[in-house]
């Protein structure tokens, strides 16, 4: 299994959208990371972030660069989290959240060629 399991998804017209996912333990990306405590990777978080940008939002998932990433808690399985992306069209940046409840995991801003 490579994608978690959505449980909503609300999109707005600001070019903007938060989805709520839950990690199950089964999921591919936490084999072998790490053997003690799994945790989501950071590479699979930015890889998410752009793979449902691209879902929702029309612009090219075509990786350019990353401004700033900041990975302040790690991501479990089992838990409950909260994805919320705003697409810039003008500058053709993607920023992204991920929460578990009001507690910021991670955060960041990609460039995506056009």
């Amino acid at each position: 299994m490579k994608l978690p399991q959505e449980n909503a998804r609300q999109i707005a017209d600001d070019g903007s959208a938060t989805l709520h996912f839950k990690l199950q333990p089964e999921l591919l990306w936490f084999k072998g990371h790490f053997p003690e405590q799994s945790i989501l990777p950071g590479v699979t978080q930015i890889h998410w972030a752009i793979h449902y940008a691209a879902e929702i939002f029309p612009h090219s998932p075509v990786f350019s660069a990353i401004e700033v990433v900041k990975f302040q808690r790690p991501l479990f399985p089992g838990e409950e989290i909260t994805l919320t992306l705003s697409w810039d069209e003008k500058k053709s940046r993607l920023n992204f959240q991920y929460c578990c409840g009001e507690i910021v995991a991670s955060s960041g801003r990609i460039n995506l060629c056009q």
